[in-house]
């Protein structure tokens, strides 16, 4: 089956209003919860701690969820944890519409759904090479992240206008619940199971999550791009995550519907992107150059949104900052599937994902204890020059800028160390050169 029937493939297809009806209903979550916090308290310190505790989960559960992923069925796993969302989000829906949610709620609220989450992530990135084939893959990703875009633009404003009214809370957190429950009875059957090598399913845990970093480890460019992704990720994700609620009350003087413009607009700004990288002039730069300059661009957005005043003004910039996260995210997404076998796809994915998790619940804390000494607007200043100033240092490094997009399977020797990338996946050093097969 080529890359252009994709759209003909039924599990395709299941595996795409799965998606869509999940992200659609996250964003109803999304809005909710700060305005949630600051009808329960004014502490922006609160804020933080609810992204952390919803992260908390995951740096406990992570690994062996994408270890019982390898193991199992992504899509056993899938299920269940769409399922077990359904059920949690309705739940607290109901709590909060009978006017009964303490902050101490919320924070369990947030360990639920942290923890659920936490199968969720490796299960969905795992999913999708054993449903189309591998020459269908770039296809796929691009039309799964720009089709459910779509579906999720008008989810923040829905959302925000939702929130505004009495009862829109509990109610955000029902429609989040029925979103998940249609995920549940969506996701496909697979058409090709993960080829291990002898013994992998006889792995202890432990072994099979060693497994994992081993074969991480072993990647040299990949190990750099991590460490990339470590300080941009702390320097953005607590800035925005914390940071953007505060600055549409505080520096805006708006209300939930702005916020869940914002968030809206930056939605339309990454399917902007993600259309723009399918353009065949634009495809020839290199991944790694264009994740770099996307980063530089949004860390001076950041600045500019410190500085501004003007709804008008925060949508330029949030949608110029959702151009560039669109730009990158298809030739990523597709780059770190081809390069991890599927065996240990599950694993690795968990590893990376586990990585920006970490990241995540310090920067929003720190963030979040930083408001109590600064403002709002000097987080955003001070934090999108970092970013800036960091992207530009590692763009003059030579393996990122020679990180290019992957058009063919990186393949291993039948262990978990890898050792051949096809295409042009990457420049090789001269000091450190990858064989290239083909």
């Amino acid at each position: 089956m080529s890359s252009g029937n994709v759209l003909r493939h039924p599990g395709f297809l299941r595996l795409l209003a799965g998606s869509a009806a999940a992200l659609l209903g996250d964003q109803f979550t999304f809005i909710a919860i700060p305005w949630l916090v600051l009808k329960l308290t004014q502490e922006s310190l609160a804020l933080g701690m609810v992204v952390a505790f919803m992260g908390l989960p995951r740096l406990i559960f992570l690994l062996p969820a994408g270890a019982l992923v390898d193991r199992y069925s992504p899509r056993t796993i899938l299920v269940t944890a769409s399922l077990a969302s359904a059920v949690v989000l309705g739940c607290f829906g109901m709590l909060v519409l009978a006017d009964m949610v303490t902050l101490w709620m919320l924070y369990g609220f947030a360990v639920l759904m942290g923890l659920v989450g936490t199968f969720t992530l490796p299960a969905r990135m795992a999913i999708l090479p054993r449903v189309v084939a591998p020459e269908q893959l770039q296809s796929a990703n691009s039309i799964m992240m720009g089709a459910t875009q779509i579906f999720v633009l008008a989810g923040p404003v829905l959302a925000g206008i939702l929130v505004s009214t009495s009862k829109g809370l509990g109610t955000a957190f029902l429609v989040d619940g029925i979103c998940f429950l249609l995920a549940a009875v969506s996701v496909p059957r697979l058409v090709r199971a993960a080829e291990s090598p002898d013994g992998e399913k006889d792995k202890h845990m432990f072994a099979a999550i060693f497994a994992g970093f081993r074969w991480v480890w072993g990647d040299r460019v990949l190990r750099l791009l991590v460490g990339y992704w470590i300080m941009a990720a702390f320097l953005a994700m607590g800035t925005m995550q914390v940071g953007l609620p505060l600055l549409v009350e505080k520096q805006l003087k708006l209300d939930s519907a702005a916020f869940g413009l914002l968030i809206s607009v930056s939605g339309a700004g990454q399917l902007m992107g993600i259309l723009l990288s399918g353009l065949r002039a634009l495809k020839k730069i290199p991944l790694g150059v264009a994740v770099c300059m996307a980063d530089i661009v949004a860390g001076l957005s950041l600045v500019g949104m410190g500085i501004n005043q003007v709804l008008a003004v925060a949508l330029v910039l949030v949608f110029t900052i959702g151009v560039g996260a669109g730009f990158v995210q298809v030739g990523l997404y597709t780059w770190i599937q081809h390069r991890i076998p599927n065996h240990l796809l599950g694993r690795v994915v968990s590893i990376l994902s586990l990585v920006m998790t970490a990241i995540a619940p310090v920067s929003a804390l720190l963030a979040g204890t930083f408001t109590h000494y600064i403002t709002v607007s000097v987080l955003f200043m001070s934090m999108g020059g970092l970013l800036s100033c960091f992207a530009l240092l590692f763009l003059a490094n030579r393996t990122i800028r020679g990180i290019r997009a992957v058009d063919v399977l990186a393949v291993t020797d039948g262990g978990d160390e890898p050792v051949v990338a096809k295409g042009d996946a990457i420049q090789p050093s001269t000091s450190e050169a990858v064989t290239a097969d083909g």
